[in-house]
């Protein structure tokens, strides 16, 4: 009897451990390159039936460059460039005569490189826990701190693991993580490859929305107090290229004197051998296709000059223009460039991602106008009822989304 009871017991606390009231708990999660308007371009019926309960935007508007890397940790710390750091996804440091790239694995967890506080240090300083699964800046120990759960990139991983992972981490009967980010990679991958329009990625919509429904059914079983919130983002569009839309930089100056940074289409250089007056004159005079800045002349808008990252100069190419050097462009072949990219003029609606919000904090079936990313910080940090640090987000520009 006494053993029936304990069994009794341990079966009680298994089943009703999902209904333990955690408080409001946050999961971001980001499809990289997943463009404002792809919904449109397939059925949906995943992502249809957050939207039909909770709240999207007509596009989420990324910081300049609309990198991956910058923006990311922009939506992370609530941050522009000048003031986070990640000015692009490969930059230089000149004090710390260092360059950081994507494929650098030393780079990416030195957190020399990472300023401001990112959302999961805000939450664990609080004295709650995070759980991030590939959201860049969370492999380096910023602040000295670590997440409570974290994870090194590994695109291998299955795309349903890293959802059954984290939410193993944020329903846990014991020290359930409060807030939990997952990023998946597969829409950009077929957009760079195919371009914006194409059917391969048609299919990879299709494919995320497949996990929408698989996240919902076990948020279903796991969490059916229903006290996490979601926070579905990209961190920006898509722009189709092609091969005769190019912009050779060996047409207006010597490619053997600029030193570049980072790449098309917002290509950062500085120039060597005291050419730098002649560089700018050439390049002002010959202005098509692209628009080329002075540091000191970039737009405020960008919110990317005033760090000490940022190089001599900035071209910025126009929609579909792919700016290099000829000897690059030859080496990749006659076929180059094709598909899409990004990294362009983050005015540009090509470059909006998307934004679902959806969960107990958030209103029902409302559509925002376009918003910045940079407000997302605070509205975590609202949610998950935590001290923001610093930042450029306000929540007053997207209250109207919260209940």
């Amino acid at each position: 009897m006494k053993k029936l009871f304990l069994l009794l017991a341990v079966f009680l606390s298994i089943n009703c451990a999902s209904d333990i009231d955690r408080g409001q708990q946050v999961l971001l999660i980001s499809f990289d390159g997943f463009r404002s308007d792809y919904l449109s371009k397939t059925e949906t019926p995943n992502f249809d039936k957050l939207i039909q309960n909770g709240v999207t935007a007509e596009g989420l508007i990324p910081i300049f460059p609309t990198k991956t890397f910058p923006n990311h940790y922009a939506i992370a710390t609530g941050l522009y460039p000048e003031n986070n750091g990640l000015i692009g996804n490969s930059m230089y440091d000149p004090e710390m005569d260092a360059r950081y790239s994507m494929g650098d694995r030393s780079a990416v967890e030195n957190p020399d490189w990472y300023l401001g506080e990112p959302i999961w240090n805000t939450v664990q300083k609080a004295g709650k826990k995070a759980g991030t699964m590939f959201w860049i800046g969370s492999e380096a120990p910023i602040q000295n701190m670590r997440p409570a759960h974290w994870k090194s990139y590994d695109g291998s991983l299955p795309n349903e693991t890293r959802i059954d992972t984290v939410l193993h981490w944020m329903t846990a009967i014991n020290d359930p993580v409060d807030l939990g980010t997952v990023y998946f990679s597969f829409v950009d991958s077929q957009g760079h490859r195919y371009g914006p329009d194409s059917k391969e990625v048609v299919e990879y919509i299709q494919k995320a929305d497949t996990l929408i429904g698989y996240l919902m059914n076990k948020l279903e079983q796991l969490d059916p107090a229903g006290s996490i919130n979601l926070l579905i983002v990209s961190d920006h569009g898509m722009i189709e290229v092609s091969t005769d839309k190019k912009v050779v930089l060996d047409e207006y100056l010597d490619p053997d004197i600029i030193d570049i940074i980072s790449y098309s289409p917002a290509l950062m250089f500085n120039v060597e051998g005291g050419y730098e007056e002649d560089v700018y004159k050439s390049l002002k005079e010959s202005e098509e296709n692209f628009k080329i800045y002075s540091k000191a002349d970039i737009p405020e808008r960008y919110h990317l000059k005033n760090n000490k990252r940022v190089p001599e100069f900035l071209m910025v190419a126009e929609e579909g223009y792919t700016i290099n050097t000829q000897q690059y462009f030859d080496s990749r072949g006659n076929t180059y460039p094709s598909g899409g990219a990004h990294g362009f003029d983050n005015a540009n609606t090509k470059m909006d991602a998307l934004f679902i919000a959806y969960g107990p904090a958030f209103k029902k079936g409302k559509k925002l106008s376009r918003i910045e990313n940079v407000h997302l910080y605070e509205v975590m940090a609202k949610i998950l009822n935590v001290n923001p640090a610093p930042n450029d987000g306000n929540i007053n520009s997207v209250k109207e989304m919260l209940k």
